[in-house]
């Protein structure tokens, strides 16, 4: 972050910026100081330590959000300088072990080939884009009148040595299919392993694999998951260990499924340690890092999805480098070809209105809702239809990662939501009062996000993208921030950025509301790549009904249509 501006660490959740200083807290050669700091959304925490282009600044020794105010320990050097903002320290990751594994399989094919007989078969299929190799001979197409989950779990268990890309559009049942294959896998008698970019999302699947195998009745699924720090909670079903060496044992001693991030799996003692490594959110894991814990299974299952959150990109890197795993296999497409993987073409949240925004602009006119979802509506709202798109054009002009204008706007249709007689009705039929947590707000800027959570109820649930990938609710309501394209803090490429977009709408299952400035509809394009940019969100605008209320703030009145 030492290259970024304050402006830009305004929307960094490692980093605080607008630091005007307060008091000085604690005298001496090395004393503590208070900053305030401009409304923002931040992980810095107590105990963090910090730094100002790339200088140590200190410790934080408290910080209170809701008064936006910060405590930092001093240094020496640092004690009479006062930064304008600041960041977390990076903590040095040690990534010997991914790059011990990368330099074994590319010694292997500089010495034998990248289509030779033998050992990283996965590996080099991967690399190849190869169409995934099933012990029968046959190819991933869909049986008639097979259900995909059971399409996955068939295909699943005759992986030759290959590789097999499970793309998961929003609700489709990713981990739901991902599950069920592991509990077949394991029903077969095969060991497992999974993997993703954080413990969490590691967990997530192993807890659901718990639950499929319980459904099934499989007795004694025996799971263990290398952490860096054990859980205060325990999980049934699941141990919990911080020894690479455990999780080897386990498996040689009758365990089936292990989870473990990259650095586990990319061990030389894991080598073909098991028949199939599942690796989730795959369109978030680089195309090295997959590369690298290939060698622990004989083949690979990528579930994900590359249309929605791409996974962070640090640095510089050669051509090719910086795309996920599912990106590459991809190569530029929005889907992924019948011939190639697995499309889980059935959502299991988005209306049918929804749907067809989503299924369109997003994948290809492949997706579509499962029956029953029609069912999904809002009743009683005094201007909202049942169901839907809507746009709700706010003027303002100069806004950049901030706009009272919309935060007031989004207030009065929440509490116009949450009315009495407002209710919500699911795939089932059954009715209840909408509540304030059945309202998803989004925001692309964390200052943004700040001003929203004040304004709004208790309750409300209020974040960026990023925080709601993989959640969902009857409503949302997505706030575009910006006055112009050209107030955008980071560009066209981040505020109107498709994949954000469809992250954001498709958290909705009956009605999503995009409150931005009509400005936002009439950019000036001048590449191809910020047409296509610019197309999604004229689209939402096309499909969308667009509503003027006389007062933003006002829960009641009639739209102006």
């Amino acid at each position: 972050m030492k290259d970024l501006t304050d402006e830009d660490l305004l929307d960094e959740r490692g980093a605080v910026s607008g630091l005007v200083l307060v008091e000085r807290l604690r005298e001496g050669k090395i004393p503590t100081d208070r900053y305030s700091f401009e409304k923002q959304e931040t992980d810095v925490r107590a105990g963090d330590t910090v730094c100002e282009r790339g200088e140590n600044v200190g410790e934080v020794v408290a910080i209170d959000i809701a008064a936006r105010t910060i405590d930092i320990k001093k240094t020496k050097k640092t004690a009479e300088t006062h930064p304008k903002s600041i960041f977390v320290k990076p903590k040095k990751v040690k990534d010997d072990v991914l790059a011990d594994a990368l330099f074994r399989l590319g010694t292997w094919i500089s010495n034998n080939g990248v289509d030779a007989p033998g050992k990283y078969r996965a590996a080099r299929d991967l690399l190849l884009r190869r169409s995934p190799r099933l012990a029968d001979g046959t190819d991933t197409h869909i049986l008639p009148d097979e259900p995909t989950v059971d399409a996955a779990k068939r295909i699943g268990t005759l992986l030759d040595h290959s590789v097999l890309p499970i793309q998961g559009p929003p609700g489709s049942g990713k981990t739901f299919t991902g599950a069920r294959m592991i509990c077949e896998l394991v029903r077969q008698g095969k060991k497992v392993g999974i993997t993703a970019t954080s413990h969490k999302v590691i967990q997530n699947l192993l807890v659901k694999v718990i639950e499929a195998a319980n459904e099934a009745d499989i007795k004694g699924m025996d799971c263990i998951q290398k952490v860096n720090e054990n859980p205060d909670a325990a999980l049934p079903g699941i141990t919990f260990t911080t020894d690479n060496a455990e999780p080897l044992a386990a498996l040689r001693g009758g365990t089936q499924v292990v989870g473990g991030t990259a650095w586990l799996w990319s061990r030389e003692e894991y080598l073909e340690g098991i028949d199939v490594l599942f690796v989730d959110e795959a369109g978030q894991m680089s195309l090295a890092n997959v590369l690298a814990v290939s060698q622990a299974a004989k083949s690979i299952v990528l579930l994900g999805d590359p249309q929605q959150l791409e996974q962070p990109v640090k640095g510089s890197h050669p051509d090719g480098a910086a795309v996920s795993a599912l990106e590459h296999l991809l190569v530029g497409a929005k889907t992924i070809s019948t011939d190639k993987g697995l499309f889980l073409e059935k959502t299991w949240r988005l209306h049918p209105k929804l749907c067809d925004f989503t299924s369109e602009v997003f994948y290809e006119g492949r997706l579509h809702p499962r029956e029953g979802l029609e069912h999904q509506k809002i009743e009683g709202h005094p201007w909202l239809g049942d169901s839907g798109l809507w746009f709700v054009p706010v003027r303002h002009e100069g806004n950049q990662n901030a706009s009272v204008e919309e935060v007031e706007c989004i207030a009065g249709i929440v509490d116009s939501l949450v009315q009495a007689g407002v209710n919500w009705i699911d795939d089932k039929g059954r009715r209840r009062l909408l509540r304030v947590d059945d309202v998803l707000i989004v925001a692309p800027y964390n200052a943004q996000v700040s001003d929203l959570g004040r304004r709004l109820p208790s309750g409300a649930r209020v974040g960026t993208v990023d925080r709601f990938q993989g959640q969902q609710a009857p409503v949302v309501i997505y706030s575009m921030t910006t006055s112009s394209p050209e107030d955008a803090p980071r560009g066209m490429e981040f505020l109107y950025s498709l994949n954000r977009l469809n992250v954001a709408t498709s958290r909705a299952q009956a009605v999503v509301i995009v409150v931005g400035s009509p400005r936002l509809l009439e950019p000036e394009c001048r590449s191809p790549r910020q047409m296509q940019l610019a197309n999604a969100l004229c689209r939402y605008a096309e499909m969308a009904q667009v509503v003027e209320t006389p007062s933003y703030a006002q829960s009641a009145g009639s739209p102006h249509h």
